[in-house]
């Protein structure tokens, strides 16, 4: 059989290179499904990011410390992958936002990032994600005293975190709606104190832990009252093509909500820590978000 450029290659050749390639394609899948394992194996680093700005999920504390349920969430799965490795693994955190978030996973800057980020398949095109941690409903949290004069949703003009679902959400919902992006939370509810916008919107949670946080003293509702805009899953940004670092992160999560089907465990332990009557705020998981995130473990024992 005759080769281009005049190289003579017999049938028993081709097969000898075609079992070469299958093999190197097969070397460099299995060295690409434990990238990451296998580089925190040797700097017994996991370089972790969240957010600062999602009270009570990942914020600076008085000591200007990354705080909140993502944080343990995080120190969760360290301590699992160092169970896993069998040596020592340091957290490295590191504060991310909407808009820089996927792509410093991608890039390979970053393990993870554990925060209130919501699965979509545009996102996916580029990382992976993590089966669900926690589910909320997406709201429009308005001054009570505003709604004196903008007494409609779709009157207002509601202020979002540039590089999230939340305005597609809201154009979906409310068509019309005018949304103005911002770097951040902190800088949406800035500019809802200043009167640049009449709302804010994020899922109910974030939105109550905004107030609190900064306008603690000014009585705040969240809109619409009967029922959330849409519901959003919560899940980590994992590095795409990675299998074996993904099942060990899932794996970790599904390990906290063992006991959650009576209000018991790791899970819960967390929870009340952050959303309990010593928390940060009072957020009770209610029984359709506990059915939801025990659904979400497929696997068979």
């Amino acid at each position: 059989m005759a080769a281009a450029e005049g190289i003579v290659v017999n049938s028993k050749g081709w097969s000898r290179v075609l079992a070469g390639a299958l093999a190197l394609v097969l070397a460099l899948s299995a060295t690409a499904s434990a990238a990451t394992l296998d580089r925190i194996a040797q700097s017994g680093v996991l370089r972790a990011g969240t957010r600062a700005d999602a009270v009570p999920f990942a914020f600076l504390n008085d000591q200007g410390q990354l705080a909140g349920f993502s944080v343990d969430l995080l120190e969760e799965i360290r301590a699992a992958v160092e169970a896993r490795l069998g040596r020592p693994v340091k957290l490295e955190l590191s504060v991310v936002t909407p808009a820089n978030r996927l792509p410093l996973v991608a890039d390979g800057k970053l393990d993870l990032v554990c925060e209130i980020a919501t699965p979509t398949w545009a996102r996916e095109a580029t990382i992976d994600f993590s089966v669900p941690f926690f589910r909320d409903g997406t709201r429009i949290l308005a001054f009570r005293d505003t709604l004196r004069t903008t007494p409609s949703l779709k009157d207002m003009v509601v202020g979002v975190a540039e590089g999230t679902t939340t305005a597609t959400i809201l154009e979906d919902a409310l068509p019309g709606i005018v949304t103005r992006d911002y770097p951040t939370m902190d800088d949406a509810f800035a500019a809802l104190i200043k009167g640049e916008v009449q709302g804010v919107a994020n899922i109910g949670v974030i939105l109550l832990g905004l107030s609190r946080k900064l306008e603690p003293n000014r009585s705040v509702v969240l809109l619409p009252r009967a029922a959330p805009l849409g519901n959003e899953a919560m899940a980590c940004i994992l590095p795409q093509d990675d299998s074996a670092w993904r099942d060990l992160v899932n794996h970790a999560i599904m390990d906290l909500t063992q006991g959650l089907a009576e209000y018991r465990g790791r899970y819960m332990d967390i929870h009340h820590k952050w959303f309990g009557r010593d928390g940060v705020m009072v957020y009770p998981l209610d029984r359709s978000t506990r059915d939801y995130l025990l659904q979400s473990n497929i696997w068979a024992q």
